[in-house]
């Protein structure tokens, strides 16, 4: 196969399975503003029924039980999983990618504290295999980094599927990314992912030395706070992950479900991925109290844990970015003096990412590209004092993944 053929099977690939995401995940986004409605979506609504919340929440959650009862190969794959199995596709367990997507697609509709790339990434390499049928492993990454690039970071897919191999960046790399990124614009794909953009909103650049003195102290202070943030996530991931919650008992779903539906009750940025509440929360719309963003932002952490190690399977992406930037704007609110907004959300953005991630090149272009360059200077710090506190820490793509459990086909009861 030529070089020109390759690049144009890439791009093909890419662009195919680009529009198929966008497709499938603009379906999504219909249901869910059908059921919930754009202020709950965008975490406007003050108090939502409880009676609704707890019934579709726990409704939900009842069906990712059943869905997941057969055991482990039935849940969706995080993103370090899917890239690991598409680098050693002949070492990758058996999944039920039916069930999987299936359990993803209702986890995303039923407010799930998780994010849509790895079943975006998930989709994208499906549909390349199908599209491939095995003539070509390295093109299976190709649909990988261009649905990561579905987000509008050409750059991001290739930085979180890169390997210690040489690849060949012009036949396969950029006409992949390239395909995946315009299949998913065409479908306006880009609009749906990323909950609109961050670009109506005007820029606050430092003017004078006590301002460039405020944001590189609050982008200082921000990137502990962020580091402490994603320390938490990973500890009770971890913690969780010991107790394999679904392997002895399966109705977590359900329990997850209901506990969902009780918090968002009151706590309307604890639902969803958050990527519909970004812009809301940084202009102000919902005129929620400092102390009050905190405490939802922590709620939100503990349930993004939960609910990725009990069949709530989805990404960490958005979430993170939510967390941080509630956290940010309620620290900002309390010291309004020190550093701009733009500080305190790029900070903790940056510095959660890499503290989770364990990769600074990704958490740069994350937080860069997520932040629409608002508090770049506060990024670029907040990774800074993040990678000086984690730096002799073992590297990694990402967050622990969960452990392999036994298959769990029967309900026992629960063991605490």
């Amino acid at each position: 196969m030529t070089q020109l053929r390759l690049s144009v099977l890439a791009l093909l690939t890419g662009a195919i399975s680009g529009a198929g995401v966008a497709l499938f995940m603009a379906l999504i986004g219909l249901i869910t503003r059908q059921l919930w409605g754009d202020p709950v979506v965008e975490g406007l609504e003050r108090q939502i029924p409880l009676v609704w919340s707890i019934t579709i929440c726990g409704g939900i959650g009842l069906v990712l039980s059943q869905l997941h009862r057969a055991g482990d190969h039935t849940l969706l794959p995080e993103l370090p999983e899917t890239i690991a199995d598409l680098r050693e596709p002949d070492h990758a367990p058996p999944r039920d990618n039916r069930r999987a997507i299936l359990g993803a697609a209702l986890a995303q509709i039923g407010g799930g504290s998780i994010g849509p790339e790895a079943l975006m990434t998930r989709l994208a390499a499906l549909i390349s295999q199908r599209i491939l049928r095995g003539r070509d492993h390295e093109l299976k990454f190709v649909a990988a980094a261009g649905s990561l690039g579905l987000f509008g970071f050409p750059l991001l897919g290739g930085a979180v599927v890169q390997t210690r191999q040489r690849r060949d960046l012009i036949a396969r790399w950029i006409p992949g990314a390239l395909g995946g990124l315009a299949g998913f614009a065409a479908f306006h794909g880009i609009n749906e992912a990323s909950g609109g953009s961050l670009q109506r909103m005007a820029y606050s650049w430092p003017s004078n030395l006590g301002e460039d003195l405020g944001t590189l102290s609050s982008g200082a202070l921000a990137g502990v706070v962020g580091w402490g943030l994603g320390w938490l996530l990973l500890r009770w991931r971890t913690l969780l992950e010991r107790r394999q919650l679904l392997a002895h008992w399966c109705w977590w779903p359900a329990l997850t479900g209901l506990l969902l539906g009780i918090t968002m009750h009151w706590l309307p940025l604890v639902p969803f991925a958050g990527e519909e509440q970004l812009r809301p929360l940084l202009e102000g719309a919902g005129g929620t109290s400092a102390f009050l963003l905190i405490i939802s932002a922590l709620v939100k952490l503990v349930l993004v844990g939960l609910c990725l190690e009990t069949g709530w399977r989805g990404g960490i992406f958005f979430p993170l970015f939510l967390i941080a930037c509630a956290v940010g704007v309620g620290l900002h609110d309390l010291w309004p003096g020190l550093g701009s907004l733009g500080s305190w959300c790029g900070g903790i953005t940056g510095a959660i990412y890499l503290t989770v991630l364990r990769s600074p090149l990704v958490a740069l272009i994350l937080g860069l590209g997520l932040l629409q360059g608002h508090g770049a200077t506060g990024v670029v710090v907040g990774v800074a004092m993040a990678w000086l506190i984690t730096h002799r820490s073992p590297p990694g793509d990402g967050p622990p993944r969960a452990q392999q459990t036994p298959d769990s086909p029967g309900c026992p009861e629960p063991q605490w």
